[in-house]
C-alpha cells in the first residue's frame, strides 16, 4: 500500500507542473508579472521558457520515480520565486484578486510542502524497474 501511496503522490503533485511544463496552461500571465516585477521584457519569455523546462524535466522525474528527491528540490527552488512573483497577495489586500491570491499562494506552499516530503524520503520507490547493482 505504501508504494502505491507514494507514487500516486508523486503523480499528483506533478500534474500542474506536467501542464505547465507541457505550455497546456498559458504562461502569457507569467510573463507579464515578470515584467512588472523589473524582468526585461526580452528575458521574461527565455526564463518562462527556462522554468518550462525545469517543470518538464523534474515533473517526469517525480512520476517515474528518476531521481525523485532531486526532482523534488528543483521544482521547490522552482516554487519559491515563482509563488513570490505571481500570487504576492499581500499586494493585493482590498482588491477583488485578494482571495484569489491568497488561494493560490497557498496552494504552491501545501505542494512545496509535498515536494519537501518527497524530498526528505530516502527510500521512494519507481515506476519503471532498474538493472540489479
Amino acid at each position: 500500500m505504501e508504494r502505491y501511496a507514494s507514487i500516486t503522490a508523486r503523480v499528483l503533485m506533478s500534474l500542474m507542473f506536467l501542464l505547465n511544463g507541457l505550455n497546456l496552461i498559458s504562461q502569457s500571465l507569467a510573463i507579464h508579472e515578470m515584467v512588472v516585477h523589473g524582468v526585461p521584457a526580452n528575458l521574461a519569455p527565455l526564463m518562462v521558457l527556462g522554468g518550462q523546462a525545469l517543470q518538464l524535466v523534474a515533473s517526469i522525474g517525480l512520476i517515474f520515480g528518476i531521481y525523485p528527491r532531486i526532482a523534488a528540490l528543483a521544482l521547490i527552488l522552482f516554487l519559491i520565486p515563482a509563488t513570490l512573483m505571481a500570487h504576492a497577495f499581500w499586494q493585493a489586500a482590498g482588491t477583488p484578486l485578494f482571495t484569489v491570491q491568497v488561494i493560490n499562494f497557498f496552494k504552491n506552499v501545501c505542494m512545496a510542502g509535498g515536494l519537501l516530503f518527497v524530498a526528505a524520503t530516502k527510500h521512494q520507490p519507481v515506476r519503471l524497474p532498474r538493472p540489479a547493482r
